[in-house]
Order: structure tokens, then sequence, then C-alpha cells
């Protein structure tokens, strides 16, 4: 089953100038992407909801948990000048288009391609992979109760864990840590 979109074909954009589309932010109602998406996509919008498996769900939990991938945005590829956007906001599920002052938020095609390359082609899930690190690379935890640490990275721990090499109160200390929490810093 796939999560993100209707096929160009159903989506019955017309194209009567030669302008160029833009990909806009829109903000959601909480937890209501999925109402917002279907609803614009009645009224015949080109939408894009990326969805993922949560990463970060409780080991007790039996089901995994899709979610999005930006929780309460999803994004619209529109012409301006030939499909009005003033009706998004009065859309069911959704709360307004995401601004920049008066201007609208742009997203550049390349961000919405390269999440799309990194949708699985069976499930269309967002694939979310740590970073690729080998022993002796410096990272930094960016999140977590050690947000801000910086350290070596040893080895992996499990498929889902590394093992960190960080100094801590004049020590080497080796500590394991989320993957997905790690960026690489030099």
């Amino acid at each position: 089953m796939r999560y993100h979109q209707r096929p160009d074909a159903e989506l019955g954009v017309r194209r009567l100038h030669h302008t160029e589309a833009n990909w806009f932010a829109v903000y959601t109602r909480p937890r209501q992407e999925h109402i917002a998406l279907e609803n614009l996509l009645r009224q015949d919008f080109d939408c894009f909801l990326p969805m993922a498996l949560n990463p970060y769900q409780r080991r007790s939990q039996t089901k995994l948990r899709i979610e999005p991938l930006f929780p309460r945005y999803l994004f619209l590829n529109c012409a301006a000048d030939q499909q009005s956007l003033g009706p998004v906001r009065s859309t069911r599920g959704v709360s307004t288009l995401v601004r920049f002052g008066v201007e609208l938020a742009h997203i550049p095609e390349t961000v919405i391609r390269a999440i799309r390359s990194r949708c699985d082609s069976e499930s269309g899930l967002v694939r979310l992979d740590p970073i690729g690190v080998k022993p002796g690379d410096k990272v930094r935890v960016f999140d977590g109760p050690l947000a801000g640490v910086n350290g070596l990275f040893q080895a992996c721990s499990g498929e889902q864990r590394a093992l960190l090499l960080i100094e801590f109160m004049g020590r080497q200390t080796r500590v394991v840590v989320d993957r997905m929490l790690l960026q690489k810093t030099g």
C-alpha cells in the first residue's frame, strides 16, 4: 500500500500555460495529515505526504507505527497562476499554508526529489538509515539525554545502537547510543 500520493495521470492537473509549478508546505491540524491529504487530492491538487516507520517506538509495542516523516506537514505542488491556492486554507484538516511574512514558503524541487529517492518502491515509505560511520570517525550526539556530546565511533552494538568513546569527568568512557541520533563532525 502506498502512502503518499496519486499517480500524475489521476490528478487531472491542467497545464494551460508554460508556468512552472512550485512545491509549497501545508501545515495541518494535529494528527490530521491524512485527512488534509485526502481532501486536497479530491480538489485535484498534487500532494506528497512522506511517511516512515517510527524508529523510536517502544520495544514493547508489537505493531510498527507508520507516521508522517514531518508531523503536521505535507507538500503541495501547484502553479499558483493556474490553480487557486485559496481553497487550501479552508480545506478540512489544513491549518494554513506555510509563509515567511507575506510570501508563501517554496520548497525546492531538489528537496522533494531527495525525499522521494529514499522511498521504498513497494511500501512507499521513506527509509530512515543511520549515517554511515566507521570506527574512529568523530561524531556528535544531536538529541536525547546525551545531546551535544562529542565522541569517537567505536562499533555498532546491535542493529540500532552505536558504541562511542567519550570524554566524561576526565576519563575515556564507553557509552551506547541510538545510531539515528549521530552526526559526523569531522
